[in-house]
C-alpha cells in the first residue's frame, strides 16, 4: 500500500497533475525527504537565539509542496495535513521548556531573518492554501495572525526609513540595515510576506494603533515566550517602539560600543529604500538585484598575501565556468569589519534566504517579469550556478581578515542546502551557457 501511495505521489509531482500548470513541481525524493523532517523551533533565552536551519528549509519547501499539490500523500497524509502539522508545531507550546522558551520565532529583526522569512513565507502559503488553513482552528489562525504582527512589527522597527537604529529590537544585537545582505533580506521578506497576509492597508493601519502593552498581553496568552523575552530584555524597547528616540550600543558589545542612533518607531507607516507595503514586488526586486549584482570572479585578492581559488574537489578548473557574466553573489567579493571578504559560506547565507522569498511570490503570482523580474532571474542562474561550482570545487574564503576554506559537503549541506538548490532548480531559469 505504502508502495503505490508513493507511486501516486511521484506521478502527481513529475506530472503536475495536482499542480498549477503555470509552474513544475518540486522533486517527490525531495519532497517525500522534507514532510519526514522535523518542524523547526526557535527560542529566545537570555537575548541568545537559537534556530533550526535545515528544518527551516525543509518547511518552506513543504509548503511550497502543499501549496501546488494539498491533496498528494506521503506516508499516508496529504501534504495539506502534513504542513498543518508543521505550523501547529510552532504556533502552539503547550507548556514552556525547562529554560523558559518556547517555539515560535523570536521576531527579533536582523539576521534573525535568516529562517523567520521562512515561517513567514509559510503561514502565507498555508492563508492562500484552503486544504491548509481550514485544518488549523480559529484559535490556530489569531496565532498566526499575532506572529505575522510580531513579525511584521520587528521588520519595521528595524528597516523603516523613518528609523535608523543601530541594534535590533532585543536591544542589544548589532545591526544597521545597510549592512550586508544576509543581515537585511530576511526581514524585507518578512515584511512582503505580512503586506500579502493582511493587505497593505490593513497591516499599516495596525501599525499605527499599535500599543506595546496590550500587544504583550497578547504574547502572553499565545504562551509567544520567545517573543515576550525577546522585547522585554532591554526595557527601552517599549518607550523606542512606541515613541521613537535614541538608543547607545552596549558597552559590552565588541563593536561600535557606546554608538547612538534614533528612530521613529513603529507607529507610522512603512516603507524600506521610498517602497511601501503595496509594493512588495519592488521592496523584493532592489534585494535581490543587490544580491547577485557582481560579475563572476574567482580569484579575488582578499587580505595580505591572499586570493580566493577552487579547491579542485571536482575538477581541475582554475575559474567558474561563468567567469565574467552578470550574477556572482555579493559576499563573494564584500566586505566586514575587517575589511575584504570573499566568502562561499556568506555566499550561500545571502541565497538561503532569497529563494525562500522568490519561490513565494512565483508561486502566488507575485512575481513581475515585466517588472525586472526577467533580469532578476537571469541573474540568479548565473549566481547559484557559479556558487554550486564552487561548492562542488570547494573554495579557499577570506572573511575576518582570515583565510577560510568551504565546500559542499562539509559546510553547505549541513545547512539544508539542497532544500534551497531543489527550490531555485523546480522554479527558476536554468544557467545560462557557460563563458567562452
Amino acid at each position: 500500500m505504502m508502495k503505490k501511495i508513493l507511486c501516486l505521489l511521484s506521478l502527481a509531482l513529475a506530472t503536475g497533475a495536482l499542480a498549477s500548470p503555470a509552474l513544475p513541481s518540486l522533486p517527490p525524493a525531495l519532497v517525500e525527504r522534507a514532510v519526514r523532517t522535523k518542524a523547526p523551533r526557535w527560542k529566545f533565552v537570555d537575548h541568545q537565539r537559537m534556530r533550526e536551519i535545515p528544518e527551516t528549509f525543509a518547511l518552506q519547501v513543504t509548503a511550497a509542496a502543499a501549496y501546488q499539490n494539498p491533496e498528494a500523500v506521503v506516508d499516508g497524509r496529504s501534504l495539506a495535513t502534513h504542513l498543518a502539522e508543521k505550523l501547529r508545531f510552532f504556533l502552539v507550546t503547550p507548556e514552556p521548556y525547562p529554560d523558559g522558551s518556547t517555539r515560535e520565532p523570536e521576531s527579533q529583526g536582523g539576521i534573525g531573518g535568516w529562517t523567520h522569512d521562512v515561517a513567514a513565507n509559510a503561514l502565507l502559503l498555508a492563508k492562500r492554501t484552503p486544504a491548509v488553513w481550514n485544518q488549523l482552528s480559529a484559535d490556530e489562525h489569531a496565532r498566526a495572525d499575532l506572529l505575522m504582527q510580531a513579525l511584521a512589527l520587528a521588520g519595521h522597527f528595524c528597516l523603516d526609513d523613518d528609523n535608523d537604529y543601530y541594534v535590533l529590537i532585543d536591544g542589544y544585537s548589532l545591526f544597521h540595515k545597510s549592512w550586508n545582505p544576509n543581515h537585511v533580506e530576511g526581514y524585507v521578506g518578512v515584511m512582503i510576506a505580512a503586506s500579502l497576509y493582511f493587505g497593505a492597508d490593513e497591516l499599516n493601519a495596525f501599525f499605527l494603533q499599535f500599543d506595546f502593552d496590550r500587544f504583550i498581553a497578547r504574547l502572553d496568552a499565545a504562551n509567544f515566550l520567545n517573543i515576550r523575552r525577546c522585547w522585554t530584555w532591554n526595557p527601552a524597547i517599549k518607550d523606542l517602539m512606541m515613541k521613537g528616540g535614541s538608543i547607545a550600543v552596549s558597552e559590552k558589545q565588541i563593536l561600535a560600543q557606546g554608538v547612538i542612533t534614533r528612530g521613529a518607531g513603529v507607529r507610522n507607516s512603512f516603507s524600506f529604500g521610498g517602497d511601501t507595503l503595496r509594493q512588495p514586488w519592488l521592496l523584493y526586486r532592489g534585494q535581490a538585484l543587490r544580491l547577485y549584482s557582481k560579475a563572476v570572479r574567482t580569484v579575488v585578492h582578499a587580505g595580505p598575501d591572499f586570493s580566493s581559488s577552487l579547491m579542485n574537489r571536482a575538477s581541475a578548473a582554475t575559474v567558474s565556468p561563468w567567469e565574467g557574466q552578470m550574477g556572482m553573489l555579493q559576499e563573494f567579493e564584500s566586505t566586514d569589519w575587517d575589511g575584504m571578504r570573499t566568502s562561499l559560506a556568506y555566499a550561500f547565507e545571502g541565497a538561503m534566504i532569497d529563494i525562500p522569498i522568490a519561490t513565494t511570490l512565483k508561486l502566488l503570482g507575485e512575481w513581475r517579469a515585466t517588472e525586472g523580474g526577467d533580469v532578476v532571474e537571469k541573474r540568479m542562474a548565473v549566481g547559484m550556478a557559479d556558487m554550486l561550482f564552487k561548492a562542488r570545487e570547494g573554495y579557499r574564503s577570506y572573511s575576518q581578515a582570515k583565510p577560510r576554506e568551504y565546500w559542499w559537503e562539509k559546510d553547505l549541506e549541513p545547512m539544508g542546502a539542497d532544500y534551497i538548490v531543489g527550490l531555485w532548480q523546480t522554479h527558476f531559469a536554468p544557467p545560462p551557457p557557460p563563458s567562452r
